[in-house]
């Protein structure tokens, strides 16, 4: 009896550790209809975090890759904003910013700039703009887009 009590605590700690949660996620269009169902697993790992993992196992003994860009990313403050925006952005080797737009609500380019691959930050004058909501794109090498919305006061 303890026997059998022992293993079926077993299969069941095995069974706890080993499972994963899932859930239903639904995407929709503008008109609320249903256009998507995945499962989405919520205790997975990401591709990403497997990636990162492998990356820091890989590392030699001692080196923890402090300064290593990992992640694209554009940081934009700051916002709202008067008169400048200061810019700054990273990304991972191989990478870089190509170009900055910054776009009025109608559609207006009001900035436009390329950067070179040393490049990691800028400031952008806004001072002859009225007051109003702006977006700013950056274009990465690798053709991906990063957009952040920009408010003027």
């Amino acid at each position: 009896m303890k026997r059998c009590a022992l293993i079926i605590t077993s299969c069941l700690l095995f069974f706890f550790k080993t499972s994963v949660a899932q859930k239903l996620a639904f995407s929709y269009d503008a008109a609320g209809n249903q256009t998507e169902r995945r499962w989405v697993c919520i205790n997975c790992p990401s591709a990403r975090q497997m990636a990162m993992d492998k990356k820091t196992n890989n590392l030699p003994p001692g080196e923890l890759g402090e300064g290593l860009v990992t992640e694209r990313g554009i940081k934009a403050y700051p916002n709202p904003l008067k008169e400048t925006l200061n810019v700054s952005w990273g990304a991972p080797d191989k990478i870089y910013l190509k170009s900055i737009q910054v776009y009025s609500v109608g559609g207006n380019s009001v900035f436009k700039r390329n950067y070179n691959t040393e490049e990691r930050q800028t400031t952008i004058t806004f001072q002859q703009l009225p007051p109003g909501t702006y977006l700013l794109v950056g274009q990465y090498s690798d053709a991906k887009t990063e957009t952040i919305k920009l408010i003027k006061n």
